[in-house]
Order: C-alpha cells, then structure tokens, then sequence
C-alpha cells in the first residue's frame, strides 16, 4: 500500500506518512499492558517499517545516474548495518524493554524533524506525475548544491515523457516478461528474507552474548556491503546476486556440521553472504521496473518478504526436532534463491525507463546497456555520465 502511494503521491510523502505509522505503533506498544494490544501495535510497526524502506530506497537512487547508482544504491545500507551495531549497544544498556521502545521513538522523532527540510521529492517522480517544471526546480537545486556549473537561469527544460499517468502493480501483468521479473524477484525477497531474519534471531542460540554476536552480525554486514559495491560493478548484478546466494547457503548448510566457535565463524559467513545479497536485490528492483510502478515493485517484493520474515521463527523452532534442522532449511532456501535468479536478465548499465511500454522493449531487446533509451534532459544539456559514460547511455528511437 505505502509503495502505491509512493508511486501516486510522492516518495516523499510516503516516506513520511510511513514514519507517522511507525512512530505511532512504537510510542503505543511501549506502553502496552496486553499481549493482544502489543500484537497489534507490532503489526502497524512492521507496516511503517515496509514503508520506510522502499520509499527512503527509491528516494535516494532514482536521480542517480548509471555511473552512480549501483555505489551509492548500496551504500544507503551502510547505516542500515550501523544501526544493527547501535542498538545492539543500547539493548545491553537499556534492558527494560519499554525504556528501549521509548529511546527508538524518540531517535525517530529526532530524525524526521532534522531530514524533513532537507529532503526534496524525486525529480524523475515530478517528471512522469506531469510537474517538469518541479523536477527542473529540483534539479537545478541538486546541482548548485553539488557545486555543478550551470547556467544562471537553472537547466534548459525537461522532456516530458510519453506516458505520464502513474498505474497499479496490477499493470504490468500483461507483459510477460516484466510478470515474471516480478514473479522471480518475490521469491527471492522471500528467501532472502527467511535466511536473512533467521539468521539474525539465531544468534540466542550461538555461544556467548547475545549482544555481542547481535554486534558482530551487524558488523560484519559492512564489509558486504563494500564486496557488493566492487561485485555488481565488475561483475554485474546477476553474477552477483547468485554468487551472493550461494555463500549464503553454504554458511548455513556448514554451520549445521559444526558447533562452538565454528559454528559462528561459518554463521557469519553466510551472514555475510545474505547481508550483501538483501542489500542489493532492493538496487537490482529498482532497476528491473519502470519509473511509473518502480515503488509498487519494490513494495509488493517487500510486501512478499514479510512472508520469509513470520517463517523465519518457526523455522528455528524446529530445533526441537533437530539442532541442524532450521540451518538445513535456510541453506536450501539460499540455494532456491540462487537458482531463481538465473532466470533473471543483466542490469548493469541501464539508463532506468519511465513507462511499461518502454520498459517492455529493453525487455525484449538483446541484453546490452547500449539497448536502453536514457531518461533525461533536452538535447542541449549533457552532464557528466553523458560525457563519461557515453557506452552507457546511446540513445535510441523508441
């Protein structure tokens, strides 16, 4: 729902609509006296949280650029991993669960009355929703912030693009080919879920502090994060992401061999390995759908994801059946993921499309970055991807 919105109103109003449900739930379950009403409150949290996500994600790549968009794609999730290790500490600090819920209330507060003024909608949204002047005023405001040479009236105008009515996910199930990208990419936000939340809530049962190896998981998230920014750039997306998948499911399939502190040397591995692969599907998405339901998309695989996050628990309860059982389980479930996404084309390189038409052709075409039409401004302005990475963005009829 929040990533229609997205799509309908704005990633900047979606991204703070998500944070008021958010806030609300957590402010209301720290100060719950039932299980039910704590239930609850968890539940319209975990709705907030979906939201949060996939409109602070699009927010933050769709002005990047080709050259820019797979580096600083991924690197948003740096802070996503410095979280992990933050309140890893504050948990060993603040014990008492209600004090903790009021400290992330009041931390989500901070933030939004600190980002809000800073924060400006997404130019190439502003483009396809019918406001070009926006997107100029927008754009032309990034580049005198980036310290860019411009003329002093701003940019020459924007084209506007042939299809400008934003639509429902529900729109692209007559292409093929965009269906089963959707179809393909659920799954994976499902594994990647599973292994990935199973993982994390495993860590009770490995030896030592909880808040220690709940630091470590997080830690060790950063430096997958750096693997996964050279990986997609060399290697490409798809290479990436099955290479990614697989040592995911071979940390997990070892670590059902093996116990103490080897057992957590090759928990972490695959921790590694998930980290790394949860971070860039979110790039890979983004990249797979055209502007006009690039956030229903992205929400929709996490919508999905949430299925791969309520298993996780249950999964690891099957311990009582077996200590390796719940390992055996995520290991194959990476492996499924690891194969789905054979089924997947290349993105490196593409110049991201606007309309589902458009989005149908790259699509059909050959697989080859020369093959896409390039989102951007009249012919009279070329900024530096047009001038660097000319291989990158040829321009095509459509």
């Amino acid at each position: 729902m929040l990533g229609q919105l997205a799509d309908i109103r704005g990633r900047w109003a979606a991204l703070y609509v998500s944070f008021i449900f958010g806030g609300v739930a957590a402010t209301l379950s720290a100060v719950s006296f039932e299980y039910w009403q704590y239930l609850m409150c968890k539940f319209v949290l975990g709705f907030g949280c979906g939201g949060i996500g996939v409109a602070s994600f699009v927010l933050s790549t769709e002005p990047l650029g080709a050259k820019w968009r797979a580096v600083l794609g991924i690197a948003t999730q740096y802070w996503w991993a410095a979280g992990i290790c933050l309140m890893s500490g504050v948990a060993s600090i603040l014990t008492e669960w209600r004090v903790f819920s009021a400290f992330v209330v009041i931390s989500t507060l901070a933030y939004c009355g600190a980002s809000a003024p800073l924060l400006k909608e997404s130019p190439r949204w502003l483009l396809i929703s019918g406001n070009p002047e926006k997107a100029r005023e927008v754009l032309t405001s990034m580049a005198k912030e980036n310290r860019q040479d411009i003329p002093e009236d701003g940019l020459p105008p924007l084209k506007q693009p042939a299809s400008t009515k934003t639509v429902s996910i529900g729109s692209l199930f007559p292409y093929p080919a965009l269906r089963r990208r959707l179809f393909a990419m659920s799954f994976i936000f499902v594994a990647n879920s599973m292994v990935y939340y199973g993982l994390s809530l495993n860590v009770g049962s490995l030896g030592g502090s909880i808040y220690l190896n709940s630091f470590l998981s997080g830690l060790v998230e950063m430096p997958s994060y750096a693997f996964a920014q050279f990986s997609v750039e060399f290697f490409g997306r798809k290479r990436t992401l099955i290479f990614l998948n697989a040592m995911a499911g071979t940390g997990c399939l070892l670590s059902a061999f093996v116990t103490g502190k080897a057992q957590t040397a090759v928990a972490l591995i695959g921790r590694f390995g998930i980290a790394a692969s949860f971070n860039m599907i979110f790039l890979y998405t983004t990249e797979l759908f055209p502007t006009v339901v690039r956030s229903a998309a992205l929400g929709t695989c996490s919508l999905v994801a949430r299925i791969g996050g309520i298993a996780a628990p249950q999964i690891i309860l099957f311990r009582r059946f077996h200590d390796s059982l719940p390992s055996l389980i995520f290991g194959a479930t990476a492996a499924a993921a690891c194969l789905t996404a054979t089924l997947l084309p290349e993105t490196k390189g593409v110049v991201l499309e606007d309309d589902l038409e458009g989005a149908a052709k790259q699509a059909s075409a050959k697989s080859s970055t020369r093959e896409f039409v390039r989102f951007g401004l009249s012919s009279e302005y070329n900024d530096d991807d047009d001038n660097n990475n000319e291989e990158d963005e040829e321009i095509l009829p459509r």
